[in-house]
């Protein structure tokens, strides 16, 4: 028996020894039960004292101390006790969430499929319904328990727990029924239900031969054939067969079949026949003309006195039996004479049982063996063949069964399989998932025999079983060593099932108290994990030299092998001009095939090849592909187009001009409005020369429509508002504008302002705008012209507004000088401020010192101009005097510059000087004074 020990906290069931007894010496005092010593109950029995106290037994599911007022429910497996209307809630939960609508014991897990029902808790052995509080023997009815475990049923009082032995004797006869014996009624569970015992004694029955009794000892049932052996006295009283041709020495008793007449020969002697023999005889009718083959068979036949069955007297019909030989002709005179046939058919039945004989009516036996042709259907009855009849066994089709093995994983390979017709059958009924799972629903052609040999929950071990549907049964292989963490503070006490998992060990790792580890730092802090499982890598901050060799000490973590600098290689390849682009790598691991712009110079334009690297061999001869500009003469209108530059033809941007138009006419105008109102380009020569006449025009231009601007002076406004949003509009109306495909475009929703804008604004590009969808998804939807006037403006929005508030500016100062006219102002003591003077920088170029041979002026551009662009150097220079082995960096007005663009200088020598001895072209950098003579060369 097993037994358990449970705290009134624990759920693990401890194995006890004591199997002797189930009940408890206790005695009544003061009518409450008191236990000498609870440790040497079984666990159930002190559930029972714990729950009649009130204060120490828990129901596990409400957490709860129960008392003997409560409504309980003890589980048939572990026989803990949990409150009814918990488990009988914990029931229905379960049963809702599984397919197989059972559920199972919070403690041992055992899989019920009975959910408790409402309001009917029971006693412990299940007679009363609500039982009676019982203070004393808590849920006992108080009656016999009267399980049906024997015959006699339990005769303990209702109790928890298993049942015990019944010590009832029972009276039962041995196997022959000669003796009897009183036994224990719990030992006739030992005999597996027989409840007979072996007396060792002789049978002695009669055998079946009436001769010879049973020697068997003590048995049940028949005594079975005789197996005892008759043998001969002599050579002359040998045991013969019925016919006499063959005699034996000895035979068994269970062989011997006398015949109920004596066997005898055409000699007149006779014997007793014991046996059939094997052979045949060959005996002759009474006319010693006609003869037949007989079996040994009692009563043997003697030759030549069976009458001749073809005798005149006895054959009466033809051979078939449908006509009378009196109908056929002359009568027959000896049994020798030809038997006459008739027309009909044969007709009688084959060996087969099935056919008649086709032929006409003939002497001789009938068709055999049977050749009819028959159709029949295949075993998987798929197919129909014709077949012979003598044909044995089914025909069978190549078709392939694939229907579904009972384990519901695999198919049927084999091909005509009789039990397919079943199995199309079962696959039309709608079975239940349980019902799926029965092995005795699917026919026998289609259970599966396969092993199952699937890894099992565990993850350890295969499962044993064959090949079954739905899941396999838990691993029950376990470990009688307790599980225990690398630290030894997280134990899991055996039995370990196999599959268990250590919980996770909240206490530090072993190696970090102790701070071992291989890297000499100390290891990062980290929960306690499987040995099998490595530390966390370390993160400690060291440094190492890169992969390419440039920087020896690069600060990275310590667990990190692959360091890179993060610096482009830039060595020169072997079979091209160009430089390795790949990042920081071993030496030796250099791009083997170049795959960027081959980028020199084409021999017959000043454009670049824009092909492939094609190594160092030349550039093809072909035409220049770069689309060049092409303008007017006074360069406003402009066109693209193809440069075509090769060896044959030279370059369309040196021979194409087009001619002007009279938008460069009102360009023209623009230009003079933007110098009279001092906003012109200083570079352009023409409109220094037009200056004079820009200002008289300026003065001339009283009015916003003399300007002759192609936007509105509302679209100006707005502009002047919202240049951002504005801009993003007339960028993508340009976009529109240049794209062929396009006719019409549709704007998103946008506020009236905004809706405004866009449409005075496709005013000025020559569009067809209109408003749709009401509001306030209302948007604007704009179109080009079908006769092709859509064009974009010749002057941008930021450049007439430029114009435009220069404009409104001179009005503003036009009408302050009429003021000014009007009154008259008078200052007293008014002090002439002095302009603060800018300090002068100091240095204004940085100096490469000891330049490397080869380093030439673009190789300076490549290295030091992208960390110019956000400084106050601007148009940055670079020049290098190779006869001095020095290079400059210095800012186009370099004669003129402040301090905050020395500022910057002094910020970036620092990194220049680094850039140029890790590239190793020259000694290093610094800062200079330059003038005009410092680049003058010296006299040789």
């Amino acid at each position: 028996m097993v037994s358990t020990e449970l705290n009134s906290h624990s759920l693990v069931l401890e194995f006890s020894e004591d199997d002797s007894d189930f009940s408890t010496d206790s005695r009544l005092e003061d009518g409450v039960s008191d236990v000498t010593d609870e440790h040497e109950m079984a666990y159930y029995e002190r559930a029972v004292v714990e729950i009649a106290r009130g204060d120490k037994y828990i129901c596990m599911i409400c957490t709860v101390e129960m008392d003997y007022s409560c409504k309980m429910y003890a589980c048939e497996g572990c026989y803990r006790v949990f409150d009814f209307e918990c488990i009988r809630e914990w029931a229905l939960k379960s049963t809702k969430k599984t397919a197989e609508r059972i559920w199972k014991c919070p403690n041992c897990y055992r899989v019920n499929s009975r959910v408790p029902p409402s309001g009917r808790p029971t006693c412990w052995c299940g007679k009363v319904v609500n039982p009676e509080p019982n203070p004393l023997d808590p849920n006992s009815c108080g009656q016999t328990c009267d399980a049906p475990i024997c015959p006699h049923g339990c005769s303990k009082q209702c109790h928890l727990g298993p049942h015990p032995q019944c010590e009832r004797t029972s009276t039962i006869r041995c196997r022959c029924g000669k003796h009897s014996k009183e036994v224990f009624c719990y030992d006739l569970s030992s005999m597996k239900g027989r409840h007979k015992f072996e007396c060792r004694e002789t049978c002695g029955l009669p055998l079946a031969c009436g001769i010879h009794t049973c020697e068997k000892l003590c048995h049940s049932g028949l005594c079975g054939p005789c197996p005892a052996k008759l043998y001969s006295k002599d050579e002359e009283h040998r045991i013969r067969c019925y016919c006499g041709l063959e005699s034996k020495d000895s035979i068994e008793c269970k062989n011997v079949k006398v015949a109920g007449e004596l066997s005898k020969n055409k000699a007149g002697d006779s014997w007793i026949g014991a046996f059939s023999c094997s052979r045949k005889r060959k005996l002759e009718y009474r006319c010693h003309k006609h003869s037949f083959v007989q079996a040994c068979v009692p009563s043997p036949s003697i030759s030549g006195t069976l009458p001749c069955p073809y005798s005149p007297k006895l054959l009466k019909t033809c051979p078939c039996g449908r006509t009378p030989l009196k109908d056929l002709g002359s009568p027959r005179k000896a049994c020798t004479s030809p038997i006459p046939n008739c027309d009909s058919i044969c007709g009688k039945k084959l060996a087969c049982g099935k056919h008649t004989c086709p032929f006409r009516c003939h002497d001789g036996p009938c068709m055999d063996p049977c050749s009819q042709i028959e159709v029949r259907r295949c075993a998987c009855h798929q197919r129909l063949f014709s077949v012979s009849c003598q044909f044995q066994g089914e025909p069978r089709c190549n078709i392939k069964c694939e229907s579904l093995m009972s384990c519901r994983r695999h198919r049927c390979t084999e091909r005509c399989c009789s039990g397919r017709p079943d199995a199309e059958r079962r696959r039309k009924i709608a079975y239940s998932s349980r019902e799926l799972l029965d092995e005795s629903l699917v026919e026998s052609q289609h259970i599966c025999l396969k092993e199952c040999n699937l890894t099992l929950s565990c993850g350890i071990h295969k499962c044993q079983m064959k090949c079954h549907p739905g899941k396999c049964p838990p691993c029950l292989e376990s470990d009688s060593n307790d599980m225990v963490c690398p630290c030894g503070k997280t134990v899991v006490e055996a039995p370990v099932r196999c599959g268990t998992k250590l919980p996770p060990c909240r206490y530090p790792c072993i190696r970090v108290v102790e701070g071992v580890s291989s890297c000499a730092h100390r290891p990062t802090p980290h929960a306690c994990h499987s040995l099998a499982e490595p530390c966390p890598p370390c993160t400690a901050i060291v440094f190492k030299p890169c992969k390419c060799g440039k920087r020896t000490k690069v600060r990275t973590l310590c667990f990190q092998n692959d360091v890179s600098c993060g610096t482009t290689c830039n060595k020169q390849l072997e079979n091209c001009p160009h430089l390795c682009q790949k990042s920081c790598h071993l030496p030796g691991e250099c791009q083997k095939s170049c795959k960027q712009i081959c980028n020199r110079q084409r021999t017959h334009c000043q454009h670049k090849c824009p092909l492939r690297c094609h190594g160092n061999s030349e550039c093809p001869d072909l035409p220049c592909t770069v689309v060049v500009p092409v303008t007017c003469q006074c360069g406003l209108t402009e066109s693209f187009v193809t440069c075509g530059a090769n060896s044959e033809a030279v370059s369309s941007q040196a021979t194409a001009v087009l001619p002007c138009t009279e938008e460069c006419e009102i360009h023209k105008r623009h230009l003079q409005l933007k110098e009279a109102f001092g906003i012109s380009d200083c570079s352009d020569p023409v409109s220094r020369a037009r200056t004079e006449s820009c200002e008289s025009l300026a003065l001339t231009a009283t009015t916003f429509e003399q300007l002759e601007l192609p936007y509105s002076e509302q679209a100006l406004g707005t502009f002047a508002r919202q240049q951002a949003w504005c801009a993003q509009i007339e960028e993508t109306l340009n976009k529109f504008m240049n794209d062929d495909e396009k006719t019409s475009l549709h704007f998103k929703p946008m506020k009236p302002a905004q809706r405004l804008f866009v449409r005075h604004l496709a005013k000025s590009y020559n569009l067809y705008s209109e408003s749709q969808d009401p509001e306030p998804k209302r948007s604007v939807f704009i179109k080009k012209l079908d006769n092709g006037s859509s064009i974009i403006p010749k002057i941008r929005l930021a450049d007439s507004l430029v114009i435009y508030q220069s404009f409104k500016q001179m009005e503003k100062e036009k009408k302050a000088q009429r003021m000014e006219s009007q009154t008259t102002t008078r200052l007293i003591n008014f002090p002439s401020v002095e302009e603060a003077k800018l300090k002068r920088a100091e240095n204004n170029a940085f100096m490469l010192t000891n330049l490397s041979a080869g380093t030439a002026e673009e190789d300076l551009v490549r290295l030091f101009a992208e960390h110019l662009k956000p400084t106050l150097v601007k148009n940055p220079l670079f020049k290098v005097v190779k006869s001095r082995k020095t290079a400059y960096i210095y800012p186009e007005d370099y004669t003129d510059i402040s301090a905050n663009v020395e500022r910057d200088l002094e910020a970036l020598v620092g990194h220049f000087d680094y850039i140029c001895k890790e590239c190793f072209i020259g000694d290093g950098v610094e800062l200079c004074h330059i003038d005009v003579s410092t680049f003058e060369e010296p006299a040789e």
